[in-house]
């Protein structure tokens, strides 16, 4: 069974998204549980036809309820829980998504073989460990983090990574970043400079729909309002991203600190060599999708030039296979002596990257100067 996290900032459109995902997956056959998880409790609506579904806070029973009974089964065949929360000002949201945790699990949804995928739909950025509650209590696995090219969406992104890296340990991976643009028409190399820092690929792109908006308005995902639109089918080609994607083809993020982001924004994410040797310990896999266009499939992302230039700078000394380990190397040991990673995952991710030369690294190399 999958176990898929959507994060990000604030209103910038998991709900939509992470509902499209679930429902263009229940369309093409997959057994699917989506979980709201926020006070809001409006993650399922559109899901649901406009109908908001009793909560599993709020329903107040007096003992451990049935699978049947947290359920709401949308029309696309998606498996609907909210789990609400307090009303403004009053109680705490995170102890809700923990204890809705407990009674998922108690009631079953979580075995291995209850569904294809279980789908969760986190507020906010991860700044409590309530919100964190899938990665803590190893119930999530892979993260997609929503962000827009804006400055304090890629700030929160920059928190989730944060996030990632703490629970690495449960398991957790990144998948990637979908970015939901404001601007349609919005420069690009900046955030792309941003996510090669970070050190996540960009999964997809999804720029301004008019058909999404009218979807919200008719209270339905996208992918049943319009199945034949091409958004549909870019939603369909980005769940197939996802959902092949497996923990061995994540790395692990490198999240800048607050100050290195603050001075990045300064520069629009224009790394010196100091930044890219941070982050050149463990490179992006795989392109960088995007969705755009009635026609398109998903193709790569713009490279960027001053990214590609500065690294070709510092690789032109690594032609051979065995330069370009022992440049990781020493980007690998500075991670570490920086406490950016620990020494297992560091020679974790030079084995599987240089499994002819890394065969026999000890974390005592990684020690060394």
């Amino acid at each position: 069974m999958q176990r898929i996290v959507f994060y990000g900032k604030g209103g910038i459109g998991k709900s939509t998204i992470s509902s499209n995902i679930s429902a263009v997956v229940a369309l093409d056959g997959k057994k699917i549980l989506h979980v709201g998880c926020d006070p809001k409790h409006d993650s399922t609506v559109s899901l649901m036809g406009g109908k908001m579904i009793p909560t599993v806070l709020d329903s107040g029973f007096t003992s451990q309820p049935t699978a049947e009974e947290l359920v709401s089964v949308s029309s696309t065949g998606v498996h609907c829980v909210e789990a609400g929360g307090p009303q403004a000002g009053v109680g705490c949201a995170g102890r809700g998504i923990s204890r809705t945790v407990d009674i998922m699990r108690q009631a079953g949804l979580l075995a291995a073989t209850s569904y294809d995928a279980v789908v969760y739909d986190l507020l906010g950025d991860v700044v409590c460990g309530g919100f964190a509650a899938p990665l803590r209590r190893e119930v999530g696995e892979k993260v997609v983090i929503i962000s827009s090219e804006e400055v304090m969406s890629l700030y929160a992104a920059n928190n989730v990574a944060r996030a990632v890296v703490n629970y690495a340990e449960n398991g957790i991976v990144c998948a990637g970043i979908i970015l939901n643009l404001r601007d349609p028409n919005e420069d690009l190399a900046p955030v792309t400079r941003f996510t090669q820092l970070l050190n996540v690929p960009i999964l997809g792109i999804i720029r301004r729909e008019p058909l999404i908006r009218k979807a919200e308005y008719a209270r339905r995902p996208v992918v049943e309002y319009a199945p034949d639109a091409p958004i549909t089918g870019q939603f369909r080609r980005l769940a197939r991203i996802i959902f092949d994607k497996t923990a061995a083809d994540c790395t692990l993020p490198t999240p800048l600190s607050d100050e290195a982001f603050y001075r990045l924004t300064q520069c629009e994410f224009q790394p010196n060599e100091e930044d890219l040797a941070r982050s050149a310990a463990a490179r992006p896999r795989g392109s960088l999708p995007v969705l755009q266009g009635p026609n398109a499939d998903v193709s790569e992302a713009p490279p960027d030039a001053g990214v590609d230039a500065a690294r070709e700078r510092l690789d032109e000394a690594a032609a051979l296979a065995r330069r370009d380990y022992l440049r990781d190397l020493e980007a690998g040991r500075l991670a570490v002596k920086r406490g950016l990673v620990d020494e297992a995952l560091a020679l974790t991710r030079l084995a599987n990257a240089y499994p002819r030369f890394a065969r026999t690294l000890t974390v005592q190399d990684l020690q060394s100067a």
